[in-house]
């Protein structure tokens, strides 16, 4: 390979690598918790860990991909925090996976958790307490059945 063509690649890769760059975005968002408080998050098509700790504070990471795909909303009053990330309809359809979002979520240890999730992949973390869960609407995407194994023949 002679030296301009290599000097090309480089510049290629140094050109991706920022597009790259600019296709991401992580932004930070903290709360001050009284005690007792109560923390909403209402997800779509996201991937949200959980996990609690001894601070007076509720953080929120958000790790986005195609940013300008995403609506993120935050509000803080008496009764709690709220906080919703959700994909735009047209533009998170457009780019597709590019568009994912990773929410790295910390809440205070007597915080009351709730949580509005769709098509979210959940991870929780150091957590106690009593979980319900929804039944699916028959809409929702389901596992496939497990094929049951052909019977072996003794002879």
């Amino acid at each position: 390979m002679n030296m301009q063509r290599f000097k090309n690649v480089i510049r290629a890769v140094e050109t991706t690598a920022q597009l790259i760059d600019l296709a991401r975005s992580t932004q930070h968002h903290r709360f001050n918790a009284p005690p007792h408080t109560t923390v909403y998050l209402h997800a779509v098509d996201a991937e949200v860990f959980i996990a609690r700790h001894d601070q007076p504070v509720v953080e929120i990471i958000t790790k986005l991909g195609a940013p300008f795909a995403w609506r993120i909303g935050s509000e803080q009053d008496d009764a709690g925090i709220y906080f919703v990330v959700q994909r735009k309809p047209v533009v998170g359809q457009v780019v597709g996976a590019l568009a994912n979002a990773v929410l790295l979520v910390t809440i205070p240890l007597e915080a009351h958790l709730i949580l509005r999730l769709d098509g979210v992949r959940l991870t929780l973390q150091a957590l106690t307490g009593d979980f319900e869960f929804s039944p699916l609407k028959t809409t929702d995407p389901l596992l496939p059945a497990a094929v049951p194994s052909k019977a072996v023949r003794r002879g």
